[in-house]
């Protein structure tokens, strides 16, 4: 067998604990600090599901029996999703969020609290979009603290039970590697009550059929929601799904599962914005099902041996592992990376499958153990790319607990050793801690898809769709149209020839005046000079993006910007953020195109306009587009001057500024928060 041996890095801790929970720092008499939880009495979470996508009211009281200065309130949010309301309340007091620039936000907190009021400041945790952080200043003594988030995301296919699936996490994921932060490991904390809501509405040609929960016994009332009147009719596409457990902490992820008639059926949703005139937002969600000749290509299996994969986490990587090894067809080689704080491949080399290949590998698999250490999965998957076939398209299936840090240094490899399609990457995540910012970046930069599989759960439907998956031919160039009811159609692609200016002062000058003006010769003696530096950089603290070129934005914003290769019985959801300049009519259909080994590819998709005005599909959108420019991704990376210059290469001095400029005109125009925008709340 060949095998690399690595030494463990210095300095790496292992953090866990409960991160719902509210807490502050005290000293201690070595000068350091330990948190202190505050008691918490209840948590409520209300969800609310219409067809492929959720919206979750989550509340948490606590109580605070002396005044303190600051708090801190943390809590997993799963990766992707758009946080779109936040408030605190504070004894009989109540703070409503408002989301702005990162560095503007906590200025306007810092400032609040200076002053000795009411504020809060919510803000995502640097490499980790699954972690929040929310910071509460001036706390009374003998008062409760109420923090309230709305958030909103997209449904999940489940393979197993062909449905959509919802999760609410409830604990942070053990992550291994220096986290550059004040998350330590949690001490003691009292539990409270746990009510949990979810309301189900299905479109009216997709009656219920099943819902379940893997993790947890729920009580299900088919035919109506939590919060319909009591003489409400029976709707078959309704349902209300409850679990309460009085003082039992929950100590895992909450599944829920979702079955429906066609659930998986392309749709087109088109929603016009509640506050934004004539702002309008297209969501195109589909689960393909096509039948494709499956292509012969290089199978490496990478295995997570660590230390935290003892037990269930094992078992259950052992019996995923056999399936697939089972179910891989004649013609694929295939090999199998076992990693932990070292790594080993079974050869040297893949092999042809075959009988002995299989019998040799479901021996070594069956003697597997969490006997590996820590957790270096970067070097586990930067030995699967430089050891690969490489005149094979190679499919890279991933099997751990998702629990390192640093993620975004692993996702730009993977991206960069990805760019020219001939290697993808399928995550599969095992075990109800796993990281779901870690999974699911791992599956966009590596164009693959990510499930999860948590203890308990039937897992053969997930590992034979996932190879599906990796066996379906390599398509990368899908593209949309939108068609309009006078046969008009936008091809969306063409959005990105953008007009290019200096700055908003200049916008409308050629560029003799524009040259004339900066060119135009500066006093060497300037008496009122110390006047004008202040000024300006009172001007440039204020607006930190001032400086910039403008440049216009597309009248047809796609999220994300590439389509992501479609895999059968996996979600795929696009989104098109629709400009006041496009066409006043609703469009009728969406068109989607690309190129399979076999031949063209195409479907229509009517469109379904939505009656009532609303943000959520918008910010959905949002949330995504701001996603990828965090990920070094988007519409601005392939944006084009009217003449065809990138404008990443035009203004490559100032391109990162740039992006962290667009990030945060999206955020703050449809509120929702990020790398780069806090939410707010202040008296």
């Amino acid at each position: 067998m060949a095998r690399t041996k690595e030494p463990p890095r210095g300095g790496l801790l292992r953090y866990g604990g409960h991160i719902c929970s509210c807490y502050f720092l005290q000293p201690t008499p070595s000068g350091g600090s330990t948190r202190v939880y505050l008691p918490q009495t209840h948590l409520d979470a209300h969800t609310t599901i219409l067809s492929t996508a959720f919206s979750t009211v989550l509340t948490q009281t606590f109580e605070a029996a002396r005044p303190i200065d600051e708090i801190k309130y943390a809590f997993p949010l799963f990766d992707g999703v758009s946080v779109v309301d936040f408030k605190c309340q504070v004894g009989d007091r109540t703070v409503y969020g408002l989301v702005k620039e990162k560095d503007e936000a906590k200025k306007a907190y810092n400032e609040a609290v200076k002053r000795g009021e009411k504020a809060a400041l919510l803000e995502q945790l640097p490499d980790a979009a699954d972690v929040f952080i929310t910071t509460i200043g001036n706390i009374p003594g003998d008062s409760q603290v109420v923090v309230t988030i709305t958030y909103i995301g997209e449904l999940k296919h489940d393979a197993e039970v062909d449905g959509i699936r919802y999760t609410l996490p409830t604990s942070i994921a053990p992550r291994y590697g220096n986290y550059p932060g004040q998350l330590i490991s949690a001490s003691t904390l009292s539990g409270g009550g746990i009510s949990i809501t979810v309301d189900i509405t299905m479109s009216e040609d997709a009656p219920l059929q099943k819902i379940q929960s893997p993790t947890h016994p729920i009580a299900v009332s088919l035919g109506t929601l939590s919060t319909s009147p009591s003489d409400a009719l029976f709707s078959s596409n309704k349902a209300s799904a409850t679990l309460a457990l009085g003082e039992t902490e929950l100590d895992a992820d909450f599944v829920l599962q979702v079955v429906a008639k066609d659930v998986g059926a392309p749709q087109a949703l088109l929603e016009t914005h509640s506050s934004i005139p004539n702002h309008r937002a297209l969501m195109l969600s589909l689960v393909p099902k096509f039948a494709l000749k499956p292509s012969k290509p290089e199978i490496v299996f990478i295995a997570d041996r660590s230390g935290s994969m003892s037990g269930s986490s094992m078992k259950t990587l052992i019996s995923a592992l056999q399936v697939f090894l089972k179910s891989l067809p004649v013609g694929v080689r295939f090999n199998i990376l076992s990693f932990g704080s070292h790594h080993e491949l079974l050869w040297p080399q893949s092999k042809l499958y075959s009988q002995d290949a299989l019998d040799e590998a479901m021996k070594y698999v069956g003697k597997f153990s969490a006997d590996f250490g820590g957790t270096e999965t970067f070097a586990a998957i930067k030995e699967a790319f430089e050891t690969r076939t490489k005149d094979l398209e190679t499919e890279i299936l991933l099997l751990t607990d998702g629990d390192i840090w640093s993620q975004e240094t692993l996702f730009d490899y993977i991206k960069d050793n990805t760019r020219d399609g001939a290697v993808r990457l399928f995550p599969l995540g095992i075990g109800s801690g796993v990281s779901s910012s870690l999974i699911e970046g791992i599956a966009r930069a590596g164009n693959g898809f990510a499930q999860m599989v948590g203890f308990g759960e039937q897992i053969n439907g997930k590992v034979v769709r996932m190879l599906k998956g990796a066996l379906t031919p390599h398509i990368k160039d899908y593209s949309l149209d939108i068609k309009y009811p006078d046969d008009a159609v936008d091809r969306v692609s063409d959005s990105l020839k953008l007009n290019l200016a200096f700055s908003d002062d200049d916008s409308n000058q050629d560029s003799s005046e524009r040259y004339a003006l900066r060119n135009k010769p500066i006093s060497l003696y300037d008496a009122d000079a110390a006047e004008k530096d202040e000024e300006e950089n009172k001007v440039v603290s204020e607006d930190r993006f001032g400086h910039l070129p403008k440049i216009s934005h597309p009248k047809l914003l796609q999220t994300p910007h590439i389509i992501p290769p479609l895999y059968p019985f996996n979600r795929t959801s696009v989104y098109v953020l629709m400009s006041p300049e496009t066409s006043n009519a609703a469009p009728t259909s969406v068109i989607l195109r690309g190129t399979a080994p076999q031949g063209p590819l195409e479907l229509v998709i009517p469109v379904q306009v939505l009656e009532a005005p609303g943000a959520t599909i918008h910010q959905l959108a949002a949330r995504k587009a701001t996603q990828e420019l965090e990920e070094g991704r988007g519409w601005i990376y392939e944006a084009e001057s009217q003449d065809g210059k990138l404008v990443r290469n035009e203004y490559a001095g100032h391109f990162d500024a740039i992006v962290q400029r667009e990030a945060v005109r999206l955020g703050v125009q449809f509120q929702v928060g990020g790398k780069y925008c806090s939410f707010v709340a202040v008296e």
